[in-house]
């Protein structure tokens, strides 16, 4: 008995001399890719890791095991430094660990999403911050918008620097150099949803460093993670797309610190229980109708609840056809968007009325929401006649194209509305004009 005992314990002790050190870099079914030191491996998992969530994730530290001359097996996760984790919209409660033993996140998203959009980069910043790692913004594609656009978004930028650890924009020389010079000798975890560009840059990021130096180790694309590594002991997961994070219970502090601007205002607030949705001396609303603050940002920060909702993708009507069916607010008549002869219909075709929801056209910024109702109508330089909409709450005037199928009677009696008190006499209109003044 005593000889079989120091036979299996010396069985155990071969078996630890045999593991090797290694690092996840991709996961299939029910198989990993692991680096080991600069020999890439494929090992078997045990069941348990294919079947429990969240158990193996690519940066992963694992001891793997001989099974054969060509066959290994993963014996062991290795306590994990770092954990970097997303939600799910299909599952609340539900957390998805999309990244480990990683020093940054690094947030890709485009210069056209940059410019209308908002709400990706700060769940980005929360969950690096929950993490315990840094947090890097790039601003792909920058050579897409002009060059007084980019000078316009310089100051949103400013504005992310203040939660972020770095932002870059582009992919200049400088801008490139001092990414590489943050990144060398690091592992870390690439974001963003898919057509961002994060392929393109951890190649760029790899190639540029590899230069003077050995190739980098690739792997091939698949629609899963997969870590890429070059020279330096550099290091960089490249995540499947998402466009969005679904965080839950975001506390307090945590949107205080990734909105900085709307927290300094919130102390101004009329009520300490302000929840700046519409509420009388709300200073976060007003600094929005003044435009002192991005819409955008407004509205990524009140998505972020204690609980997850459902993202909504709201068109972008500046540049979006609108295909919305409605119900008219004012004379209850049901609106499709065909017959409009127009992408963009701007109100009912009934009574002529609409809603104060735009600041801009198709921006949809407005707080105000009162009713536009018709007052007169103008001809553009073309001929083409145009509405004037009066805000019955705020007094604010707009001008709309008229539609095809708007209401001809209506839109007349509008047009002749000024004849019924001119402040001349009608009758003289035809000594005027005819020629029949005397001398």
């Amino acid at each position: 008995m005593r000889k079989k005992k120091v036979k299996e314990n010396i069985q155990i002790q071969d078996a630890e001399k045999n593991k090797i050190k290694a690092m996840v870099v991709k996961i299939m079914n029910k198989q990993a890719q692991v680096l080991a030191g600069d020999k890439l491996l494929t090992c078997l998992l045990p069941q348990t890791m294919v079947s429990e969530k969240n158990a193996l994730v690519v940066g992963d530290r694992v001891a793997i095991s001989p099974v054969d001359n060509d066959t290994y097996k993963l014996s062991e996760v290795l306590p994990r430094e770092t954990e970097v984790f997303r939600g799910s919209r299909r599952s609340p409660g539900e957390r998805i660990l999309i990244a480990a033993n990683v020093h940054y996140l690094l947030a890709v998203v485009t210069a056209e999403y940059f410019r209308h959009q908002a709400g990706y980069l700060e769940s980005a910043v929360i969950a690096a911050r929950r993490a315990g790692v840094k947090i890097i913004i790039l601003i792909s594609k920058w050579d897409m918008v002009g060059e007084r656009e980019r000078e316009l978004l310089e100051e949103k930028i400013n504005l992310y620097r203040q939660t972020a650890d770095l932002v870059f924009a582009g992919s200049e020389q400088a801008e490139m150099e001092a990414m590489i010079e943050e990144v060398s000798n690091k592992t870390g975890v690439v974001v963003g949803d898919r057509s961002c560009g994060k392929s393109t840059l951890i190649h760029k990021i790899l190639s540029r460093l590899s230069e003077e130096v050995e190739t980098p180790v690739k792997f091939p694309g698949t629609h899963s993670s997969q870590m890429e590594c070059g020279p330096q002991n550099t290091c960089l997961i490249d995540t499947p797309g998402f466009r969005d994070f679904a965080l839950q219970a975001v506390a307090e502090n945590e949107k205080n610190t990734t909105f900085p601007e709307i927290a300094r205002l919130a102390h101004q607030c009329a009520f300490s229980s302000c929840t700046h949705t519409h509420e009388e001396g709300c200073a976060v609303l007003q600094a929005l109708r003044e435009e002192c603050i991005e819409r955008e940002r407004y509205d990524a920060y009140q998505s972020m609840g204690g609980k997850p909702s459902k993202p909504q993708q709201k068109p972008d009507y500046r540049r979006t056809a609108c295909t919305e069916s409605f119900v008219c607010k004012v004379c209850g008549a049901p609106v499709a968007p065909e017959g409009a002869g127009s992408e963009h219909r701007n109100h009912c075709p009934k009574c002529l009325s609409s809603l104060h929801v735009d600041k801009k056209p198709g921006d949809r910024a407005s707080l105000c929401h009162g009713v536009m109702e018709p007052v007169s109508v103008w001809v553009r330089k073309n001929g083409e006649w145009a509405i004037i909409h009066r805000c019955r709450l705020c007094g604010v005037l707009s001008s709309n194209r008229i539609a095809a199928d708007d209401n001809p009677a209506l839109l007349m009696s509008i047009a002749v509305k000024p004849l019924a008190r001119t402040p001349f006499p009608l009758n003289k209109l035809e000594e005027v004009f005819g020629g029949k003044c005397e001398p």
